[in-house]
Order: C-alpha cells, then structure tokens, then sequence
C-alpha cells in the first residue's frame, strides 16, 4: 500500500486538485482510496459528489478508522488548509510521499521556507514541492520558482501543473479534467498530474 498526503499550512494553492487528479489517476492502477481530511471544506468529497463520481472510493477523515484500507492499492490523503510546519513533520513519518504544492507567486514562496523549514532540519527526503497555477508565457513565474527553491536544497517535481480554468469545472461537474467539454486546455492540464504520477511511481 502506497500513502501520499497533499499538504501546506497556505490554502488556495491547488491542495484538493492535486489530491483529486493523483487519486484518480491512482484507480486505473489499482484500488485507490482519497480520504478527505479537511472537514470545513470537504472539498474532494463535494467534487465526487458533483457529478457522476470519480473512480477512487473518496471518505471523510472520520470514518478511516473503521474502514477496511487492506483491499486498497494506494491512499491519498488531502489534508485541511492551516497544516502547522510540525503537522507537516508528522504526516511525512506517516507516508511514503509529502506533497507540498505552492503556486509560484511571491507570497507563497516567501512562507514556503518556514513551511518546510521543520522537513529540512529533520532531514526528512520523502517530500516534494509541486508548483502549481503556473501562468502561460511569456510569464517565467514557474521557472523563476523553480530556481529559488532549487537554491534552497528544496526537492521540487520537474513538472509544474499550469494554470487552467479546467480545473475549476471538473469540480463543478464533478468529474476527471480531461473529462471537461468543451475546453482545449482540459486534456493538457490533464497531462501535467500524468507526468507529475510518472515522476512519482518512477
């Protein structure tokens, strides 16, 4: 069993759309299990139940303990926005993958050190940055974060996630992205969460 947890202590920075994409891509591998741990949103579990579903099982946090995780392949945790820096610690030693998404703007990028400050003091190497909401050229935001946080020793995913109003409408219609009509750019923000899973099972 594979555990991935989606986490920062900043909302707003693509958390349920990554937990919603890796899940689902997730099930066409094998059983996958999204439990949504944030209970003021629930917004992976307002997405599923959007539309006809999605095709990873998705529960609330609560009902994790009396649950049967056995028969599931992968879990994917999408945590509450607020995550603390220690949260972040401990959810590290409870997974075997921490994701940490950020959008490249100034201001995410500015808390994102002390964010991850208790990752690097630990020594911790089972989490990764994922930029996110990466603006289209002649925009260099994503590339220009990549490099800050490079310098910074940070682990960051070679693929950054660009910014598409696809994702908002697969939530509203509560299915996969490439499953959005009528958007051009659907298929390849799509794409982005495949490289993103190649990179992660690589």
């Amino acid at each position: 069993m594979y555990k991935i947890a989606i986490a920062n202590d900043k909302g707003g920075v693509g958390k349920t759309t990554t937990a919603v994409m890796l899940a689902t891509l997730l099930a066409e591998r094998g059983p996958t299990l999204l439990i949504d741990a944030d209970e003021k949103t629930a917004s992976a579990t307002e997405w599923a139940q959007a539309g006809p579903g999605l095709a990873c099982n998705v529960i609330p946090m609560d009902s994790l303990e009396t649950l049967d995780i056995d028969p599931y392949s992968y879990l994917v945790f999408d945590t509450k926005a607020g995550e603390e820096a220690g949260d972040l610690l401990a959810l590290s030693q409870a997974v075997d993958l921490l994701i940490v998404p950020t959008k490249p703007d100034a201001l995410s990028l500015r808390a994102l050190p002390k964010t991850l400050a208790p990752l690097m003091e630990q020594g911790v190497s089972n989490y990764r940055v994922l930029i996110t909401d990466v603006p289209p050229a002649p925009s260099t935001d994503g590339h220009e974060a990549r490099v800050a946080l490079m310098d910074l020793n940070v682990p960051v995913f070679s693929r950054d996630i660009r910014r598409a109003s696809a994702f908002n409408k697969a939530a509203l219609a509560g299915t996969r992205v490439r499953d959005v009509k009528g958007d051009q750019r659907a298929k390849l923000a799509h794409m982005d969460y495949e490289l993103v899973l190649k990179e992660i099972l690589k």
